[in-house]
């Protein structure tokens, strides 16, 4: 699912002259700066043939990870801030396909890096409404630590970029992140979407017999926890995640009726709260939601 407009603006990137060199070369033309270059419009640095429209037609093959993703820094370098830690930027290819334009996506986290010191938002250095459309923030937990930002568009999960540390480029390797639910089907109250990070938030539950209802769910800790939603996930409504949907469950309680991702978004980001059973895969993100009656 799981979660993001070009003006020229300056892109600091880190490295020397010899590497300016190799990147303009390897580039064939394409006018974009090197890694220890002065500050250029980044509108100039699309090494990656763009869709103006943000869309994944413009993705060059050769900049695609496995998982459909493009490291747009293949071409156009490294981004982070001015004297601090550089990291690859990644157009995050969404559930449809969909992957955001490289220079759009060095605009956006430019501006971040640029805002971020004087009008970032709590711990994660929060900001709305880059370029009037994204909002970035840094992740969550060992993302938090890493330094990794992540960016949506327009309050979906459509068009989404984030930074990523290099790996295996020398020197040491990122620590394995930590994992809260791996493997596990889990039964929680969903608490809303953070869109910054493009992570849904929840509060794990559990049944509690007795009262006028029968019973009732309770937290079964006071933590709230936050995971991102798998691009493919399978959600599936009892009574009222599916608009229009009729009544739908198995013996258990769990809806049976396949609703869309964005039905899912819709009712995170409304002050009704959700039940639902999910399922967290081995990366410790949620591919499966079954929303749970309550009569």
């Amino acid at each position: 699912m799981g979660f993001t407009a070009m003006k020229s603006m300056k892109l600091v990137m880190v490295g020397g002259a010899v590497a300016a060199t190799a990147l303009l070369s390897a580039c064939s033309g394409n006018n974009v700066d090197g890694n220890g270059s002065a500050a250029k419009s980044v509108s100039d640095a699309a090494a990656v043939k763009q869709n103006p429209q943000g869309g994944s037609a413009g993705a060059a093959g050769t900049t695609a990870t496995s998982n459909g993703d493009v490291n747009c820094s293949k071409h156009g370098g490294q981004v982070g801030p001015a004297g601090g830690k550089q990291m690859d930027l990644i157009a995050v290819q969404s559930a449809n396909g969909t992957i955001p334009g490289c220079t759009e996506a060095f605009n956006v986290m430019t501006k971040y890096y640029e805002l971020a010191p004087s009008q970032g938002e709590g711990p994660g250095h929060r900001v709305l409404g880059i370029e009037g459309h994204w909002d970035c923030a840094l992740g969550a937990e060992e993302e938090f630590a890493q330094g990794v930002v992540n960016c949506g568009k327009d309050g979906g999960t459509e068009f989404m970029i984030k930074t990523a540390p290099t790996g295996g480029t020398g020197g040491q390797q990122p620590a394995a992140p930590m994992r809260r639910f791996p493997n596990t089907t889990q039964t929680v109250q969903f608490a809303g979407f953070d869109r910054s990070v493009n992570m849904a938030q929840f509060q794990l539950v559990t049944w509690k017999k007795g009262g006028p209802d029968n019973g009732q769910f309770v937290p079964a800790d006071a933590k709230t926890y936050r995971l991102p939603v798998s691009k493919t996930a399978q959600v599936f409504g009892a009574a009222e995640l599916c608009p229009g949907g009729e009544v739908a469950l198995d013996p258990q309680g769990r809806g049976t009726n396949p609703c869309t991702e964005q039905a899912l978004m819709d009712a995170l980001t409304s002050a009704k709260p959700l039940y639902a059973e999910i399922h967290v895969d081995k990366n410790d993100t949620i591919d499966v939601v079954k929303e749970l009656y309550r009569p």
